[in-house]
């Protein structure tokens, strides 16, 4: 009888917390969507590869619980106690753990992008190859915690990250994180010596510059100013990604003529990724860059260089009503789609992944 109890699948909050009274503590692959267990006394619970998406823990005391495998996407933490706890290999994707006290909890090989962590602890825990692009990590605090083989940029991103004593960072880290400007003075926050991350950094950058200027074609970003919050996450991702991208905000150089600056960027770039929308292509800045880039091509014997991607169907119906030399030049390429990426993270990734093939500077036969 205990055996058959063990193997039964939760459906609810309600015979969640009835189970957990009469003294069940495991709740394996419990489909629990949307189930409301705020304020909830869950010490020991155990919901490995459990459904959760969207459910309500706020509040809850979580001491010793565990998720290991579970899918608690958009879930609601927000000021749970999830000290002690098994997070290994869950998907947190967009989940809210703002206020969450995580002293000695495992969030290895978890996805937390998008994760709201706003002033979360995390002292002796380990974040080990964690996930966190996009993460919410303003005001945490940090100590002793693991950060081994883990990308830091969200956490040099973050404001006033506060320390309470030194954490791990190897080399994986550092070379997933080395193209991130405040590394350095993150890495001595964490108690890594000034001299020792200086080098750390800057054998990173020898390795991996060099490397990826082998492998991946540089780019210039032309977009209109209406589509730069989309620019800034597509520039992050690629810079991640080991991409040398120019983007006009964070490389431009200080002090040049901006018209000067844009010819020699988009002249000293492998590529030109042309961001495709009703809000970017019909702007001047845009269509200057396009013509440029057309003309370089031609000067270079039928080169390409344009690599346009859309997020919208403009490109492809109403734009040739304004400009239809232009557009009918362009219709003769390939457009990278990332209409459905600017509704869902994982078509971003799968879009992002193409593009990424489209830049490496060696294709493989077909």
């Amino acid at each position: 009888m205990a055996a058959a109890e063990r193997q039964k699948v939760y459906k609810s909050a309600a015979a969640v917390l009835e189970g957990y009274a009469n003294g069940e503590r495991r709740f394996d692959n419990a489909e629990l969507d949307e189930a409301d267990f705020s304020g909830s006394f869950l010490e020991g619970a155990r919901f490995y590869g459990a459904s959760l998406t969207g459910a309500n823990f706020e509040g809850a005391y979580l001491l010793h619980s565990q998720f290991k495998n579970a899918d608690a996407s958009n879930a609601s933490f927000k000021g749970a106690l999830l000290v002690a706890t098994d997070l290994i290999a869950a998907n947190f994707e967009n989940a809210d753990f703002s206020g969450v006290d995580f002293t000695g909890a495992s969030i290895d090989m978890s996805n937390c992008e998008g994760a709201n962590f706003r002033r979360a602890r995390l002292n002796n825990s380990d974040v080990c190859d964690a996930i966190f692009r996009r993460a919410n990590l303003d005001q945490v605090t940090l100590g002793s915690v693991n950060l081994c083989d883990t990308d830091l940029w969200e956490f040099c991103e973050a404001e006033d990250v506060h320390h309470q004593g030194p954490s791990d960072i190897d080399a994986r880290a550092v070379m997933k994180s080395y193209r991130h400007p405040r590394l350095k003075s993150f890495m001595v926050d964490c108690g890594v010596p000034h001299l020792f991350a200086e080098y750390m950094i800057e054998c990173a950058r020898a390795l991996g510059d060099s490397l990826a200027r082998r492998l991946m074609q540089s780019t210039f970003i032309s977009y209109g100013t209406p589509d730069v919050e989309f620019a800034k996450r597509l520039y992050d991702v690629l810079r991640q990604h080991g991409v040398v991208v120019f983007f006009f905000p964070e490389t431009a150089t200080f002090g040049e003529r901006i018209d000067t600056e844009i010819y020699r960027r988009l002249h000293e770039h492998d590529r030109v990724i042309l961001v495709c929308s009703k809000a970017s292509l019909n702007r001047p800045g845009v269509l200057h860059e396009i013509q440029e880039t057309f003309d370089r091509e031609s000067r270079d014997g039928g080169a390409t260089y344009l690599l346009p991607i859309m997020l919208d169907d403009y490109v492809l119906t109403d734009w040739k009503q304004h400009h239809p030399v232009l557009a009918e030049r362009l219709s003769r390429r390939v457009v990278g789609d990332f209409r459905e990426a600017l509704k869902s993270s994982d078509a971003f990734d799968v879009a992002v992944a193409r593009l990424l093939d489209a830049l490496k500077a060696e294709r493989p036969a077909v």
